[in-house]
C-alpha cells in the first residue's frame, strides 16, 4: 500500500468510535478487532526455537557502503554500527540501547529523589579498514531523517520504526534497521550541476545504466568459466564498472581518460572474446559523446557580487536535490527560492552550493565555497527552537512511515479488542491502562494523518547540511585532482550582504574563529573534524585572488562596517575585478609570486581515500543542542 493510501487509512480509523472506558451494558458496535493467533508454546520451547533457529545473515560489507558491493556516493557509520549488533532479533529497547548511550542518573527535585534515564551520543571506534582507530557517533538526525527512533526533550522514545516496534512487541534484526538507514532520503539526494543542455542529463543517466548493463552481461560470461584467466578479466570488469558509476559526480575529461585506461587495460586480455572487446570500445564511445554537453554548463549567479568573490576560475553552482514527493507538506515539491528555472518541475531543492577554482602560492588547486544555503530549511529551523526540531508533532518525516503506521493499525485494532474484554469482565484497571495505550496510538496517527506543523526536509542544521556539502565537495576535489577545499571567509564575501551574525557564525573568519573573532565558526569546525577522520590538516591557507597566470589586474575593494555593538573595527578588503595576461590601463602588474596575489581562508587538505564513500553526518559531536549531549546535575 502506498504512503498516501495508508494515511486516509489512518484518517479511517480515527474517525472509528471507541469503546466507552466505563464498563456498561449494551452491545458495542462498529469495532475494529483484531485477534491474534493463541500462543501455544511454552517458554522452553521458544528458547529452544530459538536455539535452533539459523542465526540472521547481517548484509555486513566495506565501511560506509551500506550493503553494497559498489561504494555509493555517501554512506553511513550507523548503518557498520548496527550490523555489529549480532545475528539474532532484538527487542526495541536493546536497539535503543545499542544506538544510544543509556544511563541512570539518581537526583533529587524539591528534596525527593527519583532516578532518571539519561541518553547520551553512542560513540564507537572503527576496529579495521581504512578507518580503524577513528571514532565516530549515532546522530540523532541521521536516526530522525531515517524514521527509524525518535526522541523526546527527555529521551523518550516517541516515534520511527522502534517506538512501533515497542508498542507491537516486535523483535526486529540488524537487516531490517540497516534497510531504514539506507532508504533515508539523504541517500536519494543527487546533485545537479547547472549550466547543461536540456535533457542532457537524462540521456548521461541512461548512457551510464545501459553501459552498466552491458558490462555486467560481459562480466556474466567470463565468472561462469573455468578457464584461467577469467578471474582477471571479472575483476578488471568491476573496476570499469566502479569507474562508471564514478561519472555520476564527475563527467571531466580526466575522469572519462581514467574510464578509458581501464577499458583497455581489460581488453588487452588476451582472452577477451573479439566480440567483447568491440562493446567496451562502444561502451566508451557512447558515454564519451553523451558526458560532451555536461561539460558546457551554464551557471547562474556567478556575476552576483554580493555572493561572489571576483576573480576566481571555473565557477560552479550545484543544487542537491530530493526527486521523491513528500506529501505530508504543504506542497509535494519545492524548488526553494533560487536555481528554481534550472530546476525540474517535480524534485525539492535542499541545498545548494556555489564555488570556483583558485591556486595556492606553490600552484595548487583549490576548489573555494562561495555559499552553502538551503532555502527550504532555513525558515525552518529559525521557526523552531532547538528541542522542537525533532519533534513529530512539529516537524513529520513521511519517509518509511508506512512502516510505523502498518504496525500501529494493527496494534489499535488489537487493543480495541482487548479493551471490550476488560470492559465486559468490568476490570476497571486494564480498562484504564487499555484506554490510555489506545490515546497514544491514536494521538500518534493523528499527528501523521493531520500534520499542521513545519514542513520536513532532511538535512535541518546548517551545520548539517554544510557538512554534506564540504563532503561532496572534497569526494569532487580528490576525483578531479584538486588539492584544497577552502571557504571564503566572512570578511570577503558574505559581509557584502551587509552584517548577519548567521553569515559570521556559519563561514566565520581565515582563522577558523566564529562572531566577534571569537569562538568556533561552523564549516572551519566541520574541516577539522573532516580532517582528523582523513588524517588530513585544516587550517588558515593562503589562495589567489585571482588567476596567477594573468599578472595585470584591475583592482577593486570593498569596506565594511560592523554593527555599533561590535568591538572590532570598520576594515577594507581588495579583490580583483578582472585580470589579463598582457598590460591595459588601469591595470597593475601583480606577478605570480607577489604576495599581494593571495589572502587567508580557511582550507582542508584533500587526500586521495577522499575520492571514495564519504560518511553522511558529522563525524563527531555538533555545533547545534542534542538530545543525547551530556547532562550535568549538581
Amino acid at each position: 500500500m502506498s504512503l498516501k493510501g495508508l494515511l486516509n487509512l489512518g484518517k479511517e480509523l480515527l474517525k472509528a468510535k471507541k469503546p466507552s472506558a466505563t464498563p456498561t451494558t449494551g452491545q458495542q458496535t462498529k469495532q475494529i478487532t483484531y485477534t491474534p493467533a493463541a500462543q501455544k508454546e511454552t517458554g522452553l520451547e521458544l528458547a529452544i526455537r530459538d536455539i535452533k533457529t539459523p542465526g540472521i545473515v547481517r548484509n555486513v560489507t566495506k565501511e560506509l557502503h551500506m550493503g553494497e558491493k559498489t561504494a555509493p556516493a555517501f554512506g553511513s557509520s550507523t548503518y557498520d554500527w548496527i550490523m555489529r549488533k549480532g545475528a539474532g532479533k532484538y527487542t526495541a529497547d536493546e536497539w535503543t540501547d545499542w544506538l544510544t548511550s543509556t544511563r541512570k542518573v539518581n537526583l533529587k527535585v524539591f528534596g525527593k529523589p527519583i532516578t532518571e534515564t539519561v541518553r547520551d551520543q553512542k560513540k564507537f571506534k572503527y576496529d579495521r579498514g581504512p578507518f580503524a582507530g577513528k571514532e565516530v557517533n549515532i546522530s540523532k538526525e541521521e536516526l530522525f531523517d531515517s524514521n527509524l527512533a525518535i526522541f523526546n526533550d527527555a529521551g523518550d522514545l516517541t516515534g520511527g520504526l522502534l517506538f512501533a516496534a515497542k508498542k507491537f512487541g516486535l523483535k526486529l534484526d540488524a537487516n531490517e534497521l540497516g534497510a531504514m538507514i539506507k532508504l533515508n532520503p539523504v541517500n536519494r539526494l543527487r546533485p545537479i550541476e547547472l549550466g547543461m543542455a536540456k535533457g542532457a542529463q537524462e540521456n548521461f543517466d541512461r548512457a551510464l545504466q545501459t553501459s552498466a548493463d552491458q558490462l555486467k552481461n560481459i562480466r556474466k560470461n567470463y565468472a561462469s568459466s573455468a578457464i584461467r584467466g577469467s578471474d582477471e578479466i571479472t575483476d578488471g570488469i568491476d573496476e570499469v564498472i566502479y569507474k562508471l558509476g564514478g561519472l555520476k559526480t564527475d563527467v571531466r575529461k580526466s575522469a572519462l581518460r581514467a574510464l578509458g585506461e581501464e577499458i583497455k587495460a581489460v581488453r588487452s586480455n588476451p582472452r577477451m572474446r573479439p566480440e567483447d572487446i568491440k562493446t567496451m570500445n562502444k561502451v566508451l564511445g557512447e558515454i564519451d559523446e553523451a558526458a560532451a554537453p555536461l561539460r558546457n554548463n551554464r551557471t547562474f549567479y556567478g556575476s552576483e557580487r554580493n555572493y561572489t568573490l571576483e576573480g576566481g576560475k571555473d565557477y560552479r553552482e550545484t543544487i542537491m536535490v530530493l526527486d521523491d514527493a513528500i506529501p505530508t507538506n504543504t506542497s509535494p515539491f519545492n524548488k526553494g527560492g533560487h536555481f528554481s528555472d534550472a530546476l525540474p518541475k517535480e524534485t525539492n531543492n535542499i541545498y545548494h552550493i556555489r564555488y570556483d577554482t583558485r591556486f595556492t602560492p606553490e600552484g595548487k588547486k583549490v576548489f573555494m565555497i562561495n555559499e552553502i544555503q538551503s532555502d527550504v530549511n532555513q525558515s525552518i529551523a529559525k521557526g523552531l527552537s532547538k528541542g522542537a526540531r525533532y519533534d513529530s508533532k512539529n516537524r513529520f518525516n513521511p519517509f518509511q512511515a508506512d512502516i510505523e503506521i502498518k504496525l500501529l493499525v494493527s496494534q489499535r485494532g488489537r487493543l480495541i479488542d482487548d479493551l471490550n474484554k476488560a470492559i465486559n469482565t468490568q476490570d476497571s484497571g486494564r480498562v484504564n491502562f487499555l484506554s490510555k495505550s489506545l490515546k497514544d496510538i491514536d494521538d500518534k496517527l493523528k499527528n501523521v494523518t493531520q500534520s499542521k506543523g513545519e514542513n520536513y526536509y532532511p538535512l535541518l542544521e546548517s551545520d548539517a547540511y554544510g557538512d554534506h556539502a564540504l563532503k561532496y565537495l572534497v569526494q569532487k576535489a580528490a576525483r578531479e585532482n584538486v588539492d584544497y577545499v577552502a571557504v571564503a571567509p566572512f570578511n570577503m564575501v558574505s559581509f557584502r550582504q551587509g552584517y548577519k551574525a548567521g553569515n559570521e557564525r556559519f563561514y566565520g573568519y581565515s582563522s577558523g574563529k566564529g562572531i566577534e573573532k571569537k569562538g568556533k565558526a561552523i564549516m572551519p569546525t566541520l574541516m577539522n573534524k573532516l580532517a582528523r577522520f582523513y588524517n588530513s590538516k585544516a587550517g588558515p591557507t593562503k589562495i589567489s585572488l585571482s588567476d596567477p597566470k594573468l599578472p595585470y589586474k584591475k583592482i577593486g575593494s570593498n569596506t565594511f562596517k560592523y554593527p555599533e555593538r561590535s568591538k572590532l573595527k570598520d576594515f577594507t578588503v581588495k579583490h580583483h575585478d578582472d585580470a589579463v595576461k598582457d598590460p591595459k590601463k588601469g591595470y597593475k602588474l601583480i606577478p605570480e609570486n607577489d604576495p599581494r596575489l593571495y589572502f587567508d581562508a580557511f582550507a582542508i587538505k584533500v587526500m586521495p581515500i577522499m575520492r571514495n564513500t564519504q560518511k553522511t553526518y558529522k563525524a563527531l559531536g555538533g555545533l547545534v543542542v542534542d538530545i543525547f549531549k551530556e547532562r550535568r546535575y549538581n
